[in-house]
C-alpha cells in the first residue's frame, strides 16, 4: 500500500520519532511509505530522507492553497494519508474538503482538545479512523463524541534495541563528555523533555513537562545529584530550565545540557534514575526508553505514563504536580539498591515486551487489513 505520513512537527518530539519508526517498520513489510513534512523535520530526522521519498510542506496551518493543491494531486493514488499532529491534521482536513479521495487517518499522540460541537462532527465526516497511542487518549476521543468503531488504541513505540544494547564506544564518549568532572557517588537523574516557552512564560508557573516538580523535589533531597537534561537545545530554553531550578531552590549549576540528541541511547546509559514528571502526557516515550535501557524510572500519574509503569513492579509512580511525592520516590530508590535492580530488570522486560516498534507496526498492519481491505 502507498502510505503518506503528514507531519508538521520539528522532528524533535516523541510523536515525530514514533512516526519515523512506524514508517520504517511498514516499509520493511513491503508498503510504499512517503512523507510530507515540515522542513525542520528532515533536519532532526535525517534518516527519514535517506529511506523514504519526502516532500517539504512549508506551511501546514491556515490556507496554503498552492501547497494543498499540489498535495492533493500528489496523493491522488495513495492508499492512505496518515496525519500525526495538529498542523498535519488541519492540512489533511483541508485536503479532504478540496476533494482528496483517499482515506485519511489521524494518529493521535496527545490527549484531545477537540470539542463535541466543533471538530468532532467535521472529523466524523472526513476522517476514516483514529489511532490512539494510549488507552487514555482512546477513552478521551470516545468521550468527545467519536464512535468507538472509529478509534483503535495502538501503543506508540520506537526501536528499543539500541536502548537495551547501547554501543559501548558511544557510551564511553558520552560519559567522558558529560560526567568527567562529576564526583563519584553523585546520582545522575535523567530528564528528557523540551520546555514550552510561550510569550507569557514565567519561571514561577507550572511547567508542562514538570521541570518545576523535579527541581522542587531535588531542592530537599539528602544526596548529591546532577540532572542530565536532554531536550532543551538552545540558550533561551536552557536558561529557562536554570531559572525554574533557581525558583524552586535547586542549584542551577548542577544541570547538564546535552541538548537535542538524535540517537539518545548512550545518554540513557549514563543515568542512575530516569524521571518524567509531566502534568499531561499522552504516552511518555522517554519512560519507555529509560525502562528499555534498564534505568529505574519514576513517572507521574499522568495520562499514558501510568499505563507504561506498573507501580512498584516496573517503576515508581507519584501524584502529578507533587514535588514531595517525587522526592520520596527518589530517596527510596537511592537508599534501596535491591529495589533499583529489581525495577531495572522488570522495567526493561516490560518495555521490550509491550512498547517496541515491532509491536506497534504489527498492530497497525493488522488494523490496515481490517479497515482498508474490508475485513471489519
Amino acid at each position: 500500500m502507498r502510505i503518506i505520513q503528514l507531519i508538521s512537527g520539528s522532528g524533535q518530539g516523541g510523536a515525530d520519532r514514533v512516526a519515523a519508526a512506524l514508517g520504517a517498520g511498514l516499509q520493511l513489510r513491503g508498503h510504499e511509505v512517503e512523507y510530507a513534512v515540515n522542513p525542520e523535520f528532515l533536519k532532526h530526522q535525517p534518516a527519514v530522507a535517506e529511506r523514504h521519498p519526502c516532500r517539504v510542506v512549508p506551511r501546514f496551518r491556515g490556507l496554503p492553497w498552492a501547497g494543498l493543491k499540489a498535495f492533493k494531486a500528489h496523493a491522488r493514488d495513495a492508499g492512505l494519508v496518515l496525519a500525526h499532529d495538529g498542523g498535519a491534521r488541519h492540512f489533511a482536513l483541508w485536503s479532504r474538503l478540496l476533494g482528496l479521495k483517499c482515506p485519511v487517518w489521524f494518529f493521535r499522540h496527545c490527549i484531545s482538545g477537540t470539542t463535541r460541537l466543533g471538530g468532532v462532527q467535521l472529523h466524523r465526516l472526513l476522517v476514516a479512523h483514529h489511532v490512539a497511542v494510549s488507552d487514555i487518549i482512546a477513552r478521551d476521543l470516545i468521550a468527545s463524541g467519536y464512535p468507538r468503531t472509529s478509534v483503535t488504541r495502538i501503543y506508540g513505540g520506537v526501536d528499543l534495541g539500541p536502548f537495551a544494547r547501547p554501543d559501548p564506544d558511544q557510551v564511553a564518549a558520552a560519559r567522558a563528555q558529560w560526567l568527567r568532572d562529576v564526583p563519584v557517588g553523585t546520582v545522575v537523574i535523567g530528564m528528557v523533555g523540551r520546555v514550552h516557552l510561550g510569550s507569557d512564560w514565567r519561571a514561577d508557573r507550572p511547567d508542562f513537562k514538570g521541570y518545576d516538580v523535579l527541581f522542587g523535589a531535588l531542592a530537599g533531597v539528602r544526596f548529591p545529584w546532577r540532572v542530565l537534561a536532554l531536550g532543551p537545545d538552545y540558550r533561551a530554553a536552557q536558561d529557562a530550565v536554570r531559572q525554574i531550578a533557581g525558583h524552586q531552590g535547586a542549584d542551577p549549576t548542577r544541570i547538564l545540557f546535552p541538548g537535542f540528541v538524535k540517537e539518545p541511547s548512550a545518554h540513557y546509559a549514563l543515568m542512575d534514575v530516569n524521571v518524567l514528571p509531566s502534568r499531561r502526557e499522552g504516552l511518555g516515550l522517554t519512560v519507555i526508553e529509560g525502562m528499555a535501557s534498564g534505568v529505574p524510572t519514576v513517572g507521574s500519574r499522568s495520562g499514558g505514563i501510568s499505563e507504561i509503569i506498573e507501580d512498584g513492579e516496573s517503576g515508581l509512580l507519584f501524584d502529578s504536580g507533587n514535588p514531595g511525592a517525587l522526592r520520596a520516590c527518589l530517596e527510596r530508590l537511592v537508599a534501596d539498591r535491591p529495589l533499583r535492580e529489581r525495577l531495572s530488570i522488570a522495567g526493561r522486560k516490560r518495555a521490550l515486551d509491550h512498547f517496541d516498534a515491532s509491536a506497534m507496526v504489527q498492530s497497525f498492519e493488522n488494523l490496515l487489513g481490517r479497515r482498508i481491505k474490508g475485513e471489519g
